[in-house]
């Protein structure tokens, strides 16, 4: 009981502390402050790092600091206020978190070039499930995105190996250890190279959305709410020669 008690407190006083910066910071306005901001796998390795230098010349003052994780844990670490705000694919819905979308995504089936199902037209996902795909941990949004698919079809995946980046992914369909299913904004390198190649299975590509989360109870610094305004109008995507569409409005 005496913990819960001293827990309460201790919350009040980081809940204290957290309004005086925000204060401190309307004060300055951005010339200086922190942004610290969290982000799933695929969107803080090949989104995120344009999108924040892009800010940073705008507000070189800004101390910015980017944190990469799985959507549980970094989700978890805005409820925590140890992040200001957090971007990552199919968010985890909690009361305490807004959550908006401001960006699409398309997953895409990745193969070796060189792959008999290379160039084939139209294939079915049950026919490919047959194949040995190489996978992100179970927590990944692409492998939800995937399994979520793959049940609609009514198609049973063959697992062959669970990897925890993007990276190794792509070096394992290079090696010819299975299929994939990947972000084509992480696969631009090796399509463009001829690497790997895209291959046409029906009810691909995924579409998917981006979504930027952070505590809805808390007053945003100035520095926060203006990076998610930049986030949000998407003119970083062209000056960065990044692909992506906007989300749907309806």
């Amino acid at each position: 009981e005496a913990g819960t008690v001293l827990y309460g407190y201790a919350r009040r006083m980081l809940d204290v502390l957290d309004e005086a910066k925000v204060a401190v910071e309307e004060i300055r306005g951005i010339k200086r402050g922190t942004l610290r901001v969290g982000a799933s796998t695929t969107v803080g390795i090949y989104l995120l790092p344009a999108a924040l230098g892009a800010f940073k010349k705008l507000h070189p003052g800004l101390v910015i600091s980017l944190e990469i994780g799985t959507r549980e844990r970094v989700q978890e670490q805005v409820l925590n206020s140890e992040l200001d705000l957090a971007v990552v694919g199919p968010a985890l819905k909690d009361p305490e978190l807004a959550i908006i979308p401001f960006l699409s995504d398309e997953l895409v089936v990745v193969a070796p070039a060189g792959h008999a199902l290379a160039g084939k037209k139209h294939l079915d996902l049950k026919d490919v499930a047959a194949q040995p795909f190489v996978m992100r941990e179970a927590a990944s949004g692409s492998r939800w995105s995937l399994e979520k698919a793959a049940r609609k079809a009514g198609a049973k995946l063959h697992v062959a190996m669970e990897l925890g980046s993007n990276g190794a992914i792509k070096h394992a369909v290079e090696s010819g250890l299975g299929l994939a299913v990947i972000s084509r904004y992480a696969c631009a390198l090796e399509f463009a190279s001829g690497r790997l190649v895209e291959l046409d299975v029906r009810g691909f590509p995924i579409r998917r959305d981006w979504h930027i989360v952070y505590l809805r109870k808390r007053k945003l610094p100035s520095s926060v709410h203006a990076f998610i305004e930049f986030l949000k109008g998407t003119s970083w995507l062209s000056r960065n020669g990044s692909r992506g569409v906007r989300p749907p409005t309806d």
